[in-house]
């Protein structure tokens, strides 16, 4: 197998990169991050048939957002090897992983291995707090170097079902906290999708999708949630997954 690997991610929050950066560098050989949190990349070109390609996305809901489905429906495989993976705040993915892979494979990859990996949530962050840890990253590396050497997978033994769940939209959006907020337009210039007004900093709720970019960025920790709903929501969404939850690793 030739040592090139592409590495796509989508990573609003950050913790989606961490993983995307273990897993490059374990692989080991030539390499190149690809981050699609600012829409598509032109590097078709660079893509070989004998390289390798690792696909990594966040999980919303139990889905790929369909905005990141997009930009990955955009990359042509041309026979290349493809390793893909979901990254998860500890409820469950659902059926994203099953959804990646059918991306990669409609889209002319071979997929060789697939995995589904845990991260602190983006909403309710005392939710898998700290992760990944020292742990996660090792099972990651070892998932990538054990991944180089797969062939071929039967895609309908990654856990997840056809027709996939329905798409739900998240019903909680961050605010700008006007009293602390130095008016830096950070949010709206990193927005992905472009919620967030230049000028009023306020966010457009059909456009948002609740990926946590904004709050990410802010140096003066300006944008959050709130509110009873959140706060009610954020206690129960808690309790029901506070358990840790483990990789799961198909090949």
């Amino acid at each position: 197998m030739n040592d090139m690997l592409h590495t796509f991610f989508f990573s609003p929050s950050g913790t989606t990169r961490k993983y995307a950066i273990a897993m490059t560098e374990a692989f080991g050989g030539d390499s190149q991050l690809i981050d699609l949190t600012h829409g598509a990349c032109p590097i078709e070109s660079e893509l070989a048939a004998g390289d390798t390609a690792l696909l990594i996305s966040p999980v919303y809901a139990g889905r790929i957002p369909s905005m990141v489905a997009d930009l990955f429906r955009q990359i042509h495989g041309h026979g290349m090897k493809a390793i893909v993976a979901v990254v998860y705040g500890n409820r469950d993915y659902d059926d994203a992983l099953l959804e990646l892979a059918d991306i990669a494979a409609e889209g002319g990859f071979e997929v060789i291995a697939a995995g589904a990996f845990i991260a602190q949530h983006c909403i309710f962050p005392k939710v898998a707090n700290g992760r990944p840890d020292k742990s996660d990253i090792e099972i990651a590396a070892d998932f990538i170097k054990r991944a180089r050497e797969s062939s071929k997978m039967d895609l309908s033994t990654i856990k997840g079902k056809r027709p996939y769940k329905k798409l739900g939209a998240v019903p909680l959006r961050p605010h700008t906290i006007e009293n602390e907020c130095h008016s830096c337009g950070a949010c709206a210039r990193e927005c992905p999708t472009g919620a967030i007004d230049s000028v009023t900093l306020t966010t457009d709720k059909d456009k948002c999708i609740t990926c946590c970019r904004c709050i990410t960025v802010c140096s003066s920790h300006a944008r959050k949630f709130k509110g009873i709903m959140y706060a009610t929501v954020g206690k129960i969404f808690e309790v029901q997954n506070s358990k840790r939850r483990e990789p799961e690793l198909f090949f």
